[in-house]
C-alpha cells in the first residue's frame, strides 16, 4: 500500500509564514502592554508581572544559547552574565560607579540584600548576546567586537532607560538631560559593555563553539526593544522612538541575511566520532563529503510490517530511491534518539514512539552521481500503530512490507534500494542478538 504525501511542514527555525504571523502577534501584544504601561500608574503588585515578563523575554535567547553551546555551557554563560550584572548594578547603587547614583523601585521584583532586583540577572544577558551575534558574524577583530558591543549597548539603553525611568523602574539622583537619564549612565554603559564584550570573547575562545553565532540570539532583544520602543512612542519620546525603530529594522535585516536553521547544520566528526566542526547540509554533501553524524530508523507496525519510504525526487542525495523508514542527521548537542524522534515527526508525522538503538556503531560510505554520503549512522528500531503522514519535501511515497520479503528483495541484485539501507538490512538480518528486540515489534523471523 502506497501513501501519498499531502501536509505542509516547516523545518526547525526556518523563516516561515507561521513564524511571521507569530512575530506580528507578539509585537501586537507588546505594543498593547506598552500603551497601558505608558498611560497607567503601575501598582506595587506589578513586581510579580514584571518578574514573569523578564523570564518570558529571556526564554528565546536561552533556547538559542542551548542550541548553540549545549545546555551546560549555556547555563554557565547565563550564570556568569547574571552575576556580573548584579555586581555592577549593586556597585552603582552603593558607590555611584559606573552609572551614577540611582535606585530601583520594588516594581522589578525582590531586591537582593535590599539593593538590586533579582530580575537584573536575566535582563542584561539578552542584550549582550544579541549584539555579540551581530558583531561575531560581521567583524573579524576581537578588539573591535568588544568596542562595538559597548557602543551598541549604549545605543540600546538610549531606547530602554527613558521608558524605565518614566514608569518608575528606577530613578537617578537629580535626573538627567536625556528624558530624565544622566550622561553618567551612558558612560557607565560603555564601561560595563566593555566588560561584557571581554567576558564574551574569553568565553568563546575557551569553549570554542562549533556552530556560527546564531541570529536566533537576537530574538529576545528584538522583542525587548520592540516593547521599549512602543513605550517611548506612547510616552511621546521622539528620540528613543526613532532610535528604537532603526534598531528593530537593522535587526530584522540582519536576521533575514544571516539566518540558518539549527537542523540544517550537520556535525563533522573524527574517526572516534568526536565532533570537530559543522557545515550546512547541502554544500557539505559533494564528491568529497567529510565524515559526519547521522542515524537510520526502521519503523514497524503492529503487524510486524516495515515502513519503507521513497525519497523525494528533489533530494540532492539518492532522489527517488526507496529506502528504510527514515534517516537524517544529528544536530550538535543532540542525542541520536532525539534526532530520530525529531526527524520521524518532520518526515512522516510520527510521534510518541519508543526507539531502541540496535546498531550503535554502523558506518558507511557510498557515492552516486558525483555526490557521496560518509556517515557514522547508528540504526534504531521502533513500533508505531498509526498511519504516517509523509512530508512531500522529503518523501515521495511510503509502503508497508513484510520483513522477510524485504530482506529477500534487498538481496536481489535486480532491485535497487539505498546503499545504507541494504547494508543495514544485512546486519540486522544476520545478528541473532536482535531477535528479542525485533520480537516486541511483531517480527518473528530475521533470516
Amino acid at each position: 500500500m502506497a501513501i501519498r504525501a499531502v501536509p505542509v511542514y516547516v523545518s526547525m527555525g526556518v523563516i516561515s509564514r507561521q513564524n511571521l504571523i507569530l512575530t506580528v502577534a507578539v509585537l501586537a501584544v507588546l505594543a498593547t502592554m506598552a500603551f497601558f504601561m505608558a498611560n497607567v500608574v503601575m501598582p506595587s503588585e506589578a513586581q510579580f508581572v514584571s518578574g514573569i515578563n523578564v523570564i518570558l523575554f529571556s526564554i528565546p535567547v536561552f533556547w538559542a544559547s542551548v542550541m548553540w553551546l549545549g545546555r551546560r555551557d549555556a547555563i554557565i554563560l547565563f550564570i556568569i552574565f547574571g552575576v556580573l550584572a548584579l555586581l555592577i548594578e549593586t556597585s552603582a547603587i552603593v558607590t555611584g560607579f559606573p552609572y551614577g547614583h540611582f535606585g530601583y523601585s520594588a516594581l522589578l521584583g525582590y531586591r537582593l540584600f535590599g539593593y538590586t532586583p533579582w530580575t537584573v540577572a536575566l535582563a542584561w544577558t539578552p542584550l549582550v548576546l544579541a549584539i555579540y551575534a551581530v558583531v561575531r558574524r560581521t567583524v573579524g577583530s576581537a578588539v573591535l567586537r568588544i568596542i562595538l558591543i559597548a557602543i551598541f549597548l549604549v545605543v540600546f539603553d538610549l531606547v530602554i532607560d527613558p521608558g524605565a525611568v518614566k514608569i518608575g523602574f528606577w530613578r537617578y539622583e537629580g535626573g538627567g538631560p536625556f528624558y530624565g537619564v544622566p550622561v553618567s549612565n551612558f558612560v557607565g554603559w560603555l564601561f560595563s559593555g566593555t566588560i561584557a564584550g571581554i567576558v564574551m570573547e574569553i568565553f568563546a575562545a575557551v569553549r570554542k563553539p562549533l556552530l556560527p553565532a546564531p541570529v536566533q540570539l537576537i530574538i529576545s532583544a528584538f522583542f525587548l526593544l520592540a516593547y521599549w520602543t512602543a513605550l517611548a512612542f506612547f510616552s511621546g519620546f521622539t528620540a528613543p522612538t526613532l532610535i528604537g525603530v532603526g534598531i528593530l529594522i537593522s535587526l530584522a535585516v540582519f536576521y533575514a541575511k544571516y539566518h540558518y536553521a539549527f537542523d540544517d547544520m550537520i556535525v563533522m566528526v573524527d574517526e572516534n566520532n568526536n565532533a570537530i566542526g559543522t557545515e550546512r547540509k547541502l554544500p557539505a554533501h559533494n564528491a568529497e563529503t567529510k565524515l559526519h553524524q547521522a542515524f537510520s530508523v526502521f519503523l514497524f507496525n503492529e503487524k510486524g510490517e516495515l515502513l519503507l519510504q521513497q525519497r523525494a525526487l528533489t533530494k540532492k542525495t539518492w532522489p527517488g530511491v526507496w529506502s528504510n523508514s527514515c534517516c537524517g542527521h544529528v544536530m550538535l548537542h543532540e542525542t541520536v534518539e532525539n534526532a530520530a524522534k525529531r526527524r520521524l515527526k518532520y518526515e512522516l508525522g510520527v510521534t510518541g514512539v519508543e526507539l531502541t538503538v540496535v546498531l550503535p556503531d554502523f558506518r558507511y560510505r557510498a557515492e552516486k552521481a558525483g555526490v557521496a554520503e560518509n556517515e557514522i549512522c547508528p540504526v534504531l528500531v521502533c513500533s508505531f500503530s498509526g498511519q504516517p503522514h509523509p512530508n512531500p519535501a522529503e518523501v515521495n511515497e511510503v509502503r508497508w512490507v513484510i520483513w522477510d520479503e524485504f530482506v529477500k528483495e534487498v538481496r536481489d541484485p535486480a532491485n535497487s534500494y539505498s546503499p545504507w539501507a541494504m547494508e543495514e538490512v544485512e546486519l540486522l538480518a544476520k545478528d541473532p542478538q536482535l531477535a528479542e528486540i525485533f520480537g516486541k515489534y511483531g517480527v518473528e523471523s530475521l533470516q
